[in-house]
Order: C-alpha cells, then structure tokens, then sequence
C-alpha cells in the first residue's frame, strides 16, 4: 500500500464496515506483513491533528438552542458517589423518590449530569421512579482523565457495576438505563455487553446509535475559509488506530481523535481514541439488535446532529423497539418536550 493510495477505501472500511477481519485486511492489503500494516498505520496516526482558526469565530448560536441545553437548574438534587472496580468514585445527581423503580440518566458528549437537572426531574414526574443522572468517568465530577477511559467499553463496565449497586439496594424494582445522544450511544454498548445483568428497558432520546450511523452528518471534505465548525475529527488517525486494533495493539489509544473548539480554559476539548470507541457501538446494526428488552426511542424532527428519519428507519429495521418523532423538537428539545414525557409515561407505565 505505498503512499496510502487506498486511502478512500480505508475510510470506507474502518468507518463503515464490520465485516473485514484482521487476518483478511493483512492478506489482502499487505500481503500478509503485519510490520507493513504498522507502519502504515502508524503514518496516520501522526498525521498533524486538526486545529482552529483562533481569528475564525464560531456562528452565534441560536438562543432558543442555548436555552434547551439545560443550563437552569429547576428540580431538587443530592449528590451521590458510586464507587466503581478501580477504586473510582462515578458522580451523580440523585432525584430522590420513594420508589423501588430507578432510572439511569446518562449525558451526551462533552457534556455533564448538570445538564441534565430538567431532563430527569421530567423523567421522574413522568415514571414516579427515582433517578439518577450521572457523569460518566471523565466528565463533570466524576474521577478520571477529562475525555479519556483506560481502556475501550470502560463507560460500560462503570454502568455495570452502578446497575449492580442499585439492583442490590433495590432488589424488586425496575431500572431502566437511559441515554442522550453519546448516552444513547453507552446505553446500545451496554445492551451488547451480554455477560452483565440487563436492565428493565432502554430509554434513548435522539442517540448516537453507532460510529457507521446512517444518521451521522457527511463528512466535508473542505471547509469555509470565514466559518470554523464546533468540532473537527482526525479521520487519519482514526484509520490507523483501527488498524493497529485489529491486530490487538492499542499502544496508541489515549491519543486524541475529536477536538472540539473551545477555549482553553474548557477542561473538556478532546476525545480520546478509546473514549471515542467506548461511546457507542461500532455497528449500529449490531448495537439495535442486542437490544432484548423494552426499548423507546425519541427524536426531534428538527434534530440538528442526527437524520430523524435516517434513525426512524434503523431503529424500526433492526430492533422492536418503540420510535416516536417528536414534532418541531431538536437535538437537545427532544429531552424537555412536554410530548416527549407523554409517550414516555405510557411506555413505561407498561412495563
């Protein structure tokens, strides 16, 4: 592969594919030499990783969006630590109930539990359960390194060991895992990691269902020399840390590969590779079809991240899973609609 000429076909294939394995992918590429494959691979990985233009700034943001980020704090909270298998303490905000049911409320990215006050006070009017909204390692006030886990599918084995926390304390109730956007993403990992206890129903609005989501946006391959996007993803490096993957080297997975453009006063600007691959499945079709219990999915259907329709037809195609369109709602309305809760409420009261 000299001068990485296939590298159109690489993307295709580490981003969009499932289906090559190792051993094919050095057969067929590399005619077999592992050390030719790491060196190639190790080219992209130093690839120079992307910047922002400081003189560039970002589009004002539409302030109707701003307000449904969540910033104003409506609903009581007591802060509670769960205590994880390294020793790590996993921040949440309790909603406390009298309730034998619970909900597991996880964030999207870049993002914390403090966002998410409104979110699950509604969820709780909505379900009479307690819930709690949680941190996932690395973010907010949870411990950890901002943007990275030591290794793939850590944020599951974190919600693993929280779910089993809460089964003990409550061991008749219902618990239902529920996500947005990246939570979505955790919540899909979760459902495929079949060697832990399942939770009652999966809960997800507007997810990021898998890293080869008909959903995603396009990749642009030029930018507007007088805008600069919000984030910006090492694609280069991205292939070549699946590369390395597949023959079982991750030396290389704390590098970052999402860079978001913040001020560098922002404890979270970056993605770590194997936080990247820990937030959601790598096939989006495998991730739905994991999924054996109760699932409702809700989307705006003016989301501004994801296709609505892209995710109406994955979801519908490959789990039996609930989908509800929620009108004029967007990425982050979607999770304080009003309709929202009301086709929550039915879903859940039927479990």
């Amino acid at each position: 592969m000299k001068n990485l000429k296939n590298y159109a076909f690489l993307t295709f294939l580490f981003l969009g594919s499932t289906s090559v394995s190792a051993q094919s992918m050095l057969d067929l590429y590399f005619g077999g030499n592992k050390d030719s494959l790491i060196i190639e691979a190790t080219k992209l990985i130093h690839t120079p990783e992307p910047t922002f233009n400081p003189t560039v700034q970002l589009t004002d943001p539409d302030p109707a969006l701003i307000a449904e980020m969540g910033f104003e704090q409506v609903y009581k909270s007591e802060n509670r630590f769960f205590a994880v298998r390294d020793n790590k303490n996993i921040f949440a905000y309790r909603f406390a109930k009298q309730s034998e049911n619970t909900i597991i409320l996880i964030h999207g990215v870049g993002s914390n539990a403090y966002m998410y006050n409104k979110t699950a006070g509604l969820l709780q009017e909505a379900t009479q359960a307690e819930v709690y909204a949680i941190d996932l390692r690395g973010h907010g006030q949870s411990e950890g390194n901002s943007g990275d886990v030591d290794y793939i599918n850590q944020y599951v084995d974190d919600l693993a060991d929280i779910l089993r926390t809460i089964r003990k304390e409550k061991p008749n109730g219902i618990i239902i895992i529920a996500g947005h956007s990246m939570g979505g993403g955790v919540a899909l990992r979760y459902a495929m990691a079949k060697q832990y206890e399942q939770p009652d129903g999966f809960l997800l609005f507007a997810p990021l269902i898998g890293h080869n989501s008909p959903a995603l946006p396009q990749i642009q391959g030029t930018e507007k020399i007088d805008e600069e996007p919000f984030m910006k993803i090492h694609i280069e490096r991205i292939i070549g840390l699946t590369m390395l993957n597949e023959i079982e080297n991750h030396d290389y997975d704390s590098l970052p590969v999402l860079f978001f453009n913040l001020p560098e006063a922002v404890p979270l600007r970056k993605y770590s590779h194997r936080a990247n691959k820990s937030m959601t499945p790598d096939d989006y079709v495998a991730g739905l079809k994991a999924v054996d219990k109760p699932l409702l999915v809700l989307m705006g259907s003016e989301d501004e991240a994801f296709s609505p329709e892209a995710t109406k037809e994955a979801i519908l195609t490959n789990s039996n899973g609930a989908f509800q369109m929620i009108d004029k709602a967007s990425h982050n309305g979607v999770r304080h609609n009003a309709q929202s809760f009301i086709f929550i409420k039915d879903w859940f009261s039927k479990l």
